[in-house]
């Protein structure tokens, strides 16, 4: 439920009759993120059990909100802050099939890799994986993910559900050019294309697709129009977000591209991008429940590419929807695959569908 402000929040905790077995779930819009402080003590105040993630927009059936507060009640089996290689878990993993694992990430982490790699040593794929990276509008690193103690930088929260969730993943982007081959890459930094910088051959590719000169100052302006791609095994592509270059001419991304992966340039349009947000409505409603609930996460980049038009994209998503549609702008999307694997998606749409 959207609330919006923080007065509207209290007195739905006030008046919520809150068990010891219950937590929130709170997303926090970027514009609210001042009454973080005021909202933890609140709820320490009155003993809630709460995690959370300030995000650059909330989403709210067909509107983008940067400001206010969403929060569900869960009953979590488990549910914990989680640091690159310190994770407290020691429940039977295998008992877990079928359950749900909301994942808030801190977005633009370099430890990104670090926490999902922790994350899954844990848990491994007896779990559906769902959720989104936290952070900022402006795309400035500070603290987003939070807990009853603190608000973190460089963390992630996870909490598991019995609810049993079917995920759809769609993007709409195309390849034009490639694929390369990059032999070095680190965290989330792409270090090489084709045994040349990775900024020297994207340059290229970008000034001949757009007739003009890329200088690094420039890069964000250009490059959201052109992601890479991850070659997979089974052909699909899996979309990652450039965000800049550093002083090595090294592209860094909002989530990793591995040594030794296929890596295309891509590029989209507005249609394209709206063609894959009705695409998504139908493969979630295919095994879709009676009841459920649907938990959104749309990548904010692709809210700044398509500018007036995002609402369409909300459109069409909760035009496909028989329940209101409720999640936030992300950087970088979490999802898994049919056998269980965790991804990170960027500039992409991940829908779930969670029984309820």
């Amino acid at each position: 439920m959207y609330y919006e402000s923080l007065s509207a929040l209290k007195d739905f905790v006030s008046s919520s009759a809150l068990s010891s077995e219950d937590q929130l779930m709170i997303m926090v819009g970027d514009k609210s993120a001042d009454q973080v402080a005021e909202m933890i003590q609140f709820l320490n105040e009155r003993n809630v059990s709460f995690f959370g993630g300030i995000f650059p927009g909330l989403i709210v059936g067909k509107e983008n909100k940067r400001d206010g507060f969403i929060a569900e009640i869960l009953q979590p089996v488990y549910s914990s802050l989680v640091l690159p290689f310190m994770m407290r878990f020691s429940q039977d993993k295998e008992k877990l099939k079928g359950y749900t694992a909301i994942v808030f990430v801190d977005g633009l982490s370099g430890k990104v890799k670090d926490l999902t790699d922790t994350l899954v040593g844990k848990l491994g794929s007896n779990v559906t994986y769902v959720g989104g990276g936290a952070g900022y509008y402006d795309m400035i690193h500070r603290p987003c993910i939070f807990n009853s103690k603190q608000v973190c930088q460089d963390a992630m929260y996870v909490c598991i559900v019995k609810n049993e969730t079917h995920l759809a993943v769609e993007h709409g982007w195309r390849k034009l050019n490639g694929p390369y081959f990059t032999k070095n890459s680190h965290d989330n930094i792409l270090t090489d294309l084709d045994n040349y910088t990775a900024f020297e051959i994207y340059r290229r590719v970008i000034e001949e697709e757009e007739n003009l000169t890329l200088f690094k100052e420039d890069f964000f302006l250009y490059a959201k129009d052109h992601p890479f791609g991850i070659l997979e095994e089974d052909g699909s592509i899996i979309v990652r977000d450039p965000v800049s270059v550093n002083e090595k001419d090294e592209i860094v991304c909002v989530a990793g591209i591995p040594a030794g992966s296929e890596v295309y340039v891509l590029k989209g349009d507005c249609d394209s991008l709206l063609e894959s947000s009705m695409k998504i409505t139908i493969a979630a409603r295919l095994n879709a429940p009676e009841k459920y609930k649907p938990l959104l996460f749309d990548c904010i980049s692709r809210a700044m590419f398509l500018e007036d038009r995002f609402t369409e994209e909300l459109e069409n998503i909760q035009g496909g929807m028989r329940y209101c549609v409720e999640g936030a702008l992300s950087l970088g999307e979490i999802a898994c695959r049919d056998n269980g694997e965790l991804v990170i998606h960027n500039k992409s749409t991940v829908l779930a569908v969670m029984d309820i």
